[in-house]
């Protein structure tokens, strides 16, 4: 779908280590790697390819950096390997970006890569809000959007999309009808630099167009489909604790922002959700969810929270529209 980009081995320097690789995360990333290889999926993971006894004799020129689960647990069972949570994640993610190269998207190792990345995401996200809790950097929500953005260039399944696609050199003609808005880390990268973002938001929306892209063109059941989405799980995710920690102060609500609702309309809005039953407000999820996914968060295997200061305008009116609707028919209890 676009040039091959080299890999970085590291994300770019900053001035403090971004969730370091300290004793009890070490811990925590070894029990992690020893329950995925313990799952049924796990199995065809575990060690090295052995391609010649395979007769996979095409495997080294297609898999470039082999890496297998089994040498993640010896790494990181060696003191200091990792030195950040970053770099344990991007050694295993590199394990389920060989098998999404090599095998046919129906294939088995295909989608037991697929299930096993879903698995490790998850418990990954929760490493990134204990790490976050403790570690949380004292700098600005740009500066912290430029190591997130650094992050994703070094994360291995981002390979084919550091750079503009070079549609010609591939023969894709018909891509400039396709895609409207090319976009890539590379020129986000660039963007940044020149300080060309007005908010996160702007920034946020142009990352979330280089997946969206890949997604249009190539399909969500493509390897370049699938990938896109994981690396938008991955982003949305991480943006979040970005803009979690900019607002930490419970007590001082957000300054209301051009576009966005005001502070009066998202009280009104909370007052209404009180008023909701149970079933209510699982069905007010899914209509947050299909209109501004990153506004939903995940707390545990069954509970989810909506982040109401990440909704867009658009979104939140129809949500409000809905609450409302529901609450006319619900009868005011005695106080």
């Amino acid at each position: 779908m676009a040039e091959a980009g080299h890999r970085d081995k590291r994300a770019k320097p900053s001035t403090f280590v971004l969730n370091p690789m300290d004793e009890a995360m070490q811990r925590k990333c070894d029990q992690l790697i020893k329950s995925i290889m313990k799952r049924s999926q796990g199995v065809h993971f575990s060690r090295p390819v052995e391609w010649k006894k395979m007769g996979l004799n095409d495997y080294p020129k297609l898999i470039k950096e082999p890496m297998d689960l089994g040498t993640v647990s010896e790494r990181i069972a060696k003191p200091n390997y990792y030195q950040r949570l970053e770099h344990f994640v991007n050694d295993v993610r590199l394990v389920w970006k060989n098998a999404f190269i090599f095998n046919a998207p129906d294939s088995l190792y295909f989608k037991a890569a697929k299930t096993l990345s879903d698995v490790f995401e998850k418990r990954v996200e929760e490493l990134e809000k204990e790490a976050e809790a403790v570690n949380a950097p004292d700098i600005g929500s740009m500066e912290r959007c430029n190591i997130l953005l650094g992050d994703m260039r070094a994360n291995p399944l981002s390979e084919w999309f550091r750079d503009p696609v070079d549609h010609i050199a591939l023969g894709l003609t018909d891509y400039p009808q396709v895609i409207s808005q090319p976009m890539d880390i590379g020129t986000i990268g660039k963007k940044c630099e020149r300080q060309q973002y007005i908010s996160t938001e702007d920034y946020a929306h142009d990352v979330r167009l280089v997946w969206q892209n890949a997604i249009t063109y190539n399909s969500a059941h493509s390897m370049f489909g699938v990938v896109a989405g994981i690396l938008a799980q991955i982003f949305d995710r991480r943006f979040a604790l970005i803009t979690r920690s900019a607002t930490a102060d419970p007590g001082r609500p957000i300054p209301d922002r051009p576009g966005w609702p005001t502070f009066q309309q998202k009280k009104k809005f909370y007052d209404l959700c009180t008023r909701l039953t149970l079933a209510d407000l699982n069905q007010m999820v899914s209509l947050v969810q299909r209109g501004c996914q990153s506004a939903v968060q995940q707390c545990g295997d069954k509970e989810v929270e909506v982040d109401v200061d990440e909704l867009d305008l658009d979104t939140f009116t129809r949500v409000m529209q809905w609450a409302t609707s529901k609450t006319k028919t619900v009868p005011k209890t005695e106080s």
